[in-house]
């Protein structure tokens, strides 16, 4: 993914974002109230002589939605009323989704050999409230209090704006949602108790967005070259060549019930030497020889395995193959 925003301005970059949103819908809204209120006007001024007796001045509160609304990206003083129609949005909560986690590898620069910065997704969660200029009033028959209040409007206004805006076009990989309450604000019983007791109408809204992590500076070196080999399995397994190896160590000791004693704790183990494997008559292999034996038949089986070794050839044959034993190692092997 790129053009991810960066962590040194997440918080601005997601903030401008809603801002405009909310810019291009509130300004949307206080200019439709304006061209009413400029078509009332031509036709009261083209019906002025005939409809004069009749006319009633217009109530000032039915201009309202014409002053202009303020953003602000707190929360007003509690025990103050602002001095215009403004909409707070208060971000209360900031935390890494953990249920969307990108599945998307680190991508590579193989201009420099470095694993550009990895991302994770961050969640913003907003408190968007409208705060009337004007004191809540006792009386029924007040604009504020009717079902098309102003309140109502800029927040029915702002709501088709977020719903309609569930990406934003200047922070890729971003969406946004409007939620219900969280269990961050505790409740919000609790929240306008702490506000002076003063309920407004409000949303929760969240946005989600990626946030680029610093650069560690990974250097990976460049695959320069594949290489690919096939090598062919013997027919024998090492079970079989050490203990054909051992029938034929204890022959060579002699093969008495004193020799065999002798072997009981030791053991020969085998590996293919791939390096010298290269026909299908013999089988070249590496011999360890490991384990405790007498004092009598040490210094006897070093010397037999080395004769082994030396001699450079076959010196048994299983199923056809030939045994070769191209290296010994006998460090393991001590007396008692």
């Amino acid at each position: 993914m790129t053009d991810i925003t960066n962590l040194n301005n997440a918080i601005v970059e997601v903030n401008k974002a809603l801002d405009e949103i909310l810019s291009k819908c509130l300004n949307t809204s206080k200019q439709e109230p304006k061209q009413k209120s400029e078509q009332k006007s031509e036709q009261k001024s083209e019906q002025k002589p005939e409809q004069k007796p009749e006319q009633k001045p217009e109530q000032k509160p039915e201009q309202k939605p014409e002053q202009k609304i303020d953003i602000r990206f707190d929360l007003p003083e509690v025990n103050s009323i602002p001095s215009k129609p403004t909409v707070s949005v208060f971000l209360y909560d900031i935390h890494e989704d953990l249920q969307l986690r990108s599945a998307e590898s680190r991508r590579y620069d193989p201009k420099n050999n470095l694993l550009l910065p990895g991302w994770v997704n961050i969640n913003y969660n907003y408190l968007i409230t409208y705060w009337h200029p004007i004191q809540p009033s006792s009386d029924s028959s007040n604009p504020d209090s009717k079902p098309d209040n102003q309140a109502a409007r800029v927040m029915t206004g702002i709501l088709n704006a977020l719903i309609n805006n569930r990406q934003l076009s200047k922070i890729p990989g971003a969406y946004t949602r409007v939620i219900p309450p969280q269990e961050n604000l505790n409740s919000l019983g609790n929240f306008w108790q702490a506000l002076g007791n003063r309920p407004l109408l409000s949303l929760l809204y969240s946005i989600t967005a990626p946030v680029r992590l610093l650069n560690n500076k990974d250097f990976v070196k460049p695959i320069s070259q594949i290489s690919a080999s096939v090598d062919q399995k013997s027919s024998l397994d090492s079970a079989q060549i050490n203990q054909a190896l051992s029938d034929k160590l204890c022959a060579d000791l002699g093969g008495t019930e004193d020799v065999r004693l002798a072997l009981a704790k030791v053991s020969l183990t085998t590996q293919p030497d791939m390096d010298k494997n290269g026909g299908q008559e013999n089988e070249n292999v590496i011999l360890e020889v490991s384990g405790m034996t007498s004092s009598t038949y040490l210094q006897k089986i070093k010397d037999n395995v080395a004769e082994w070794k030396n001699n450079q050839g076959a010196i048994i044959e299983i199923n056809g193959t030939g045994i070769i034993i191209s290296e010994e190692n006998y460090d393991q092997l001590i007396e008692v």
